[in-house]
């Protein structure tokens, strides 16, 4: 009896481990796992559902008291992004130059495009995202004015 009982443990343990999900073989965009998905997780969460808690999920724990300090998302966007759009902003990730860059085992940037409008103008921004990874996960350090800018 207790040789049946291990012989389907070790069955039950093989087919659930069989038939567990990896993310692996995702786009980096649709990759939980990946930077890419987080910085257009933050920033939808920023500037479309204006959620400064979903946003701090992605958040360093000193972003995310930089981001708590300012309140809403509204103002964070506006005093700390220097970016304002209204609601329905466009992401996209920057790969012109195949911009993500993971140099270092646990650091890594993106750069973000954004596409919006505020008071009927249209506004065209990008952003260099910076990344650190902490017990496994990527999370967003510091957010970066446009890399392309002149200076």
């Amino acid at each position: 009896m207790k040789f049946f009982k291990l012989v389907t443990l070790i069955l039950s343990l093989n087919l659930i481990t069989a038939c567990s999900e990896s993310n692996d073989d995702l786009p980096a965009f649709a990759n939980p796992d990946a930077p890419e998905y987080r910085a257009l997780a933050f920033f939808g969460a920023i500037y479309n559902e204006r959620d400064v808690v979903k946003a701090q999920e992605h958040a360093t724990p000193k972003l995310s008291r930089i981001i708590t300090s300012y309140g809403t998302a509204r103002s964070y966007a506006r005093y700390v992004l220097n970016l304002q759009m209204d609601p329905g902003v466009e992401l996209k990730i920057d790969r012109s130059l195949n911009q993500v860059t993971t140099g270092k085992a646990n650091e890594s940037s993106v750069n973000i495009l954004f596409t919006g409008m505020l008071n009927d103008n249209r506004i065209n921004d990008v952003r260099k995202v910076n990344f650190l990874k902490i017990d496994g996960d990527w999370l967003i350090d510091s957010i970066d004015d446009d890399p392309y800018a002149k200076k």
